[in-house]
C-alpha cells in the first residue's frame, strides 16, 4: 500500500480515469472526436506509470491527442457510422447480374432476385421473367430498388 501513497504513484490512476471520462462522454456526445482524447490520456497515463514529470505527462496528452485525432477520424468515423461499408457494399452491386422474376413493363417496376434477396427494379424497355439484367444503378426515388438493363 505504500506505493500509493505518494502523489507520484497514483498520477496514472488520475490519467486513467480522466481517459474513462473521455471515452464515456463519447458515447453521449458522438462527435467522434473525444475519444482521441481519452486515448491520449490513457497514453499520457502511461507514461505517468513510468515515472514522467507533470509537464511532460501533459505534453504527451496534447500531443498524442491531436496526432490521433489527425490520423484517424476520418477513417474511424467512415467505419462506425457505416459509409465505408455502404460505399464498399453498393460498389460490389453495380455491374452484377440479376434474375427477373416479376415482369417489368415500364413505366411499372418489376422484381428481380440479387443474393438470395427480392429487389425492384426498373428498366428502360420491358423485361420477361427468367431473364438475366445486369444492375445499373440504384433507383433515386427508392434506395431498395434498382435501375436495371436487359442483358444481352
Amino acid at each position: 500500500m505504500d506505493y500509493f501513497a505518494s502523489a507520484q504513484n497514483i498520477q496514472w490512476l488520475v490519467w486513467l480515469g480522466v481517459g474513462v471520462f473521455f471515452v464515456v462522454a463519447e458515447l453521449v456526445v458522438p462527435a467522434f472526436i473525444v475519444i482521441f482524447f481519452g486515448l491520449g490520456a490513457f497514453i499520457a497515463g502511461g507514461t505517468a506509470f513510468f515515472g514522467a514529470s507533470i509537464p511532460v505527462q501533459l505534453v504527451v496528452f496534447g500531443v498524442s491527442s491531436v496526432v490521433l485525432l489527425l490520423l484517424f477520424r476520418k477513417t474511424m468515423a467512415a467505419t462506425f457510422t457505416g459509409e465505408k461499408a455502404e460505399d464498399e457494399q453498393e460498389a460490389n452491386v453495380i455491374g452484377s447480374l440479376a434474375e427477373v422474376v416479376e415482369a417489368i413493363h415500364p413505366p411499372q417496376s418489376g422484381r428481380i432476385k440479387f443474393q438470395g434477396s427480392f429487389w425492384s427494379a426498373r428498366s428502360s424497355g420491358p423485361v420477361e421473367p427468367g431473364s438475366m439484367v445486369r444492375i445499373v444503378k440504384r433507383d433515386e426515388n427508392d434506395v431498395n430498388a434498382f435501375l436495371v438493363e436487359k442483358e444481352q
